[in-house]
């Protein structure tokens, strides 16, 4: 949730979910269109989610979180064309503040709307 709130300090509108089963839900009741998908790739159902969303939001962008040093994995979601951006968490005992997560989140969102 707290990445959601990083989020709408920026202007964007999120809507978190719970997990990717969750995501799926919310997106299809809502109708909303979603123009980035922020998911960990290390999650459960994280790749069918990617391709769903994706499909039904085919400019949509991928970020994926990763932990620092965590080998890239893939999702798919390149396959398909769409650019996959990384959101690196900080390493292990790496003090972050707020204002440093919303620089970093801040990067990543600018990256996602660049053409």
């Amino acid at each position: 949730m707290w990445l959601g709130e990083l989020f709408t300090e920026l202007g964007c509108q999120t809507v978190p979910a719970l997990h990717c089963r969750h995501a799926l839900e919310l997106a299809q009741r809502l109708e909303l269109p979603i123009s980035t998908l922020v998911v960990n790739p290390g999650l459960p159902g994280a790749a069918k989610t990617i391709k769903t969303l994706v499909a039904s939001n085919p400019d949509a962008r991928v970020v994926l979180i990763r932990d620092p040093g965590e080998a890239p994995r893939s999702t798919g979601a390149g396959a398909s064309g769409q650019a996959e951006l990384i959101l690196e968490r900080p390493s292990p005992g790496e003090p972050i503040s707020r204002p440093a997560w919303l620089a970093r989140v801040r990067k990543v969102l600018l990256e996602a709307h660049s053409p």
